[in-house]
């Protein structure tokens, strides 16, 4: 068997056709789900593109590989894995896959593809490739350049510029970075399947992450006054961790409209599409290669992202389903489709399901699962786990946060701040914090012992101070 993985860079589930948005327009995704299994509820075991990434091709936890932050922040020098891990493309190497990724990488901070299996083109850290010299090359030959107009900043709370949140790209649709990745990716698709030697070929697309950099056309796709504002727009954050107020200020937001954001939320949805499509051509030559019938495919996120949700923007120490809750959606030769699965799941779960389905022994020292008995029919679970569990290190500044959620309620261990508890049934945007309110202590208490659990479970270090401070729930 063949595989196709593509993964988006933080990009909300909820922002596409299949999994409820009425105002995306996602055929191809969609038409992913409709004719393969869907997961409701797939998770990243950290909304950080870095370790969310290591852990996609070790099947490992951040904790346990070691990378905790992305490269450019958080701390002086990023890092690399700590140990060895064998991953996905070593482990499907033996059985002779070769495996080539096509886009953003963000592994560590000086590890390249090369030394984790994968050919490809090598961008490092970050890694937008809008200096890279392949990107240039390939500009050159449309003979055009990458310039950008009608660029949105946002503005500081001294009213200097802040970060770059958008802008139209010049020139032809052909010269945007997704069309860039996917011509990459129908290449090495067409070489293996000429050769006849089985493949995994990933496309990691740097969208819809901000800046929302692309063409005309996609970036007026969708009419901002036809965008209502999200649920929970609305919060002044009052009762959550002081940092949540100055990353809106770090970002510039903190005063931002639903006029302002509804602009950017028309842009992200543009990205989607424009992703969208090329997908579709990027399956489209893997049909006419003759690799279709053969080939699993697998769409997802690293993690999810803001848009302005609560008012905030990117992701960071607000583990709320926008940035936790991810895309995960397969389709699998041989296997009954059209089918939405309700088990628990995280996106890092890929790596043994690919190995499995490729007829590669599991290693019995991951923390993720395979989803192969679940796609197979022969299982409805992955994991006996009730409840998800993640843990988040920081992003722009260090600061630990753990997070413990099951179908109704979810806790957010803060350590140096305000802990915060939700009631999902009734709260589902996640607008009213519990902690504090004595009609819910006994909630309160429950969730706390399933966080403890699973730092017994996983031996973190914050379980001391986690019972110093919480009264060892």
């Amino acid at each position: 068997m063949n595989f196709i993985l593509i993964q988006t860079d933080q990009q909300r589930r909820d922002m596409i056709g299949a999994y409820g948005d009425r105002v995306v327009r996602t055929p191809t995704v969609d038409r992913l789900a409709a004719e393969g299994v869907l997961f409701e509820n797939a998770y990243t075991p950290c909304p950080l593109c870095g370790p969310a990434r290591a852990s996609l091709i070790t099947g490992k936890r951040p904790g346990r590989h070691g990378i905790l932050f992305n490269c450019e922040s958080a701390s002086f020098a990023g890092s690399d894995f700590i140990g060895r891990h064998a991953t996905l493309a070593e482990r499907l190497r033996d059985r002779g896959v070769r495996s080539t990724i096509c886009g953003k990488w963000h592994v560590g901070t000086n590890l390249p593809p090369a030394d984790c299996g994968f050919e490809g083109v090598f961008y490092p850290q970050y890694g937008y490739p809008d200096a890279h010299p392949h990107y240039l090359a390939y500009l050159e030959r449309l003979g055009t350049t990458f310039a950008f107009r009608d660029a949105v900043y946002s503005r500081r709370p001294d009213g200097s510029q802040g970060p770059l949140l958008s802008a139209v790209q010049e020139g032809p649709e052909e010269a945007s970075v997704p069309h860039y990745l996917v011509d990459q990716a129908i290449a090495a698709v067409r070489r293996s399947a000429a050769a006849g030697e089985p493949f995994l070929v990933r496309v990691d697309f740097w969208g819809p992450h901000t800046p929302y950099i692309i063409p005309e056309r996609y970036a007026r796709m969708y009419d901002p006054a036809r965008i209502a504002p999200w649920p929970n727009f609305e919060d002044d954050l009052a009762a959550r961790p002081a940092i949540q107020r100055a990353m809106k200020e770090y970002w510039g937001v903190q005063d931002f409209t639903w006029d302002e954001w509804s602009r950017l939320v028309a842009l992200c949805y543009g990205y989607a599409t424009l992703i969208d499509d090329e997908v579709a051509r990027l399956l489209d030559a893997a049909a006419e290669a003759g690799a279709a019938d053969d080939t699993a495919v697998f769409f997802t996120s690293d993690h999810g992202g803001m848009v302005g949700a609560h008012g905030l923007c990117d992701k960071g120490p607000y583990l709320y389903d926008e940035t936790v809750r991810v895309p995960l959606i397969a389709r699998v030769p041989g296997t009954p489709g059209g089918r939405r699965s309700k088990a628990i799941v995280y996106n890092y779960d890929l790596m043994p399901t690919i190995l499995d389905l490729a007829g590669c022994p599991v290693p019995d020292d991951l923390d993720a699962a395979s989803l192969a008995p679940i796609l197979r029919g022969e299982a409805d679970r992955a994991r006996d786990d009730d409840d998800v569990y993640l843990e988040f290190h920081g992003h722009q500044a260090p600061y630990a946060q753990r997070m413990v959620r099951t179908a109704s309620a979810k806790y957010i261990f803060n350590p140096a701040d305000t802990d915060e508890l939700y009631d999902l049934e009734r709260d589902p945007g996640e607008l009213t914090n519990l902690v504090g309110r004595p009609e819910h202590a006994d909630l309160l208490n429950a969730m706390r012992r399933r966080l403890r659990a699973r730092l017994v479970q996983t031996e973190d270090p914050l379980l001391r101070y986690f019972d110093g401070t919480r009264g060892g729930a």
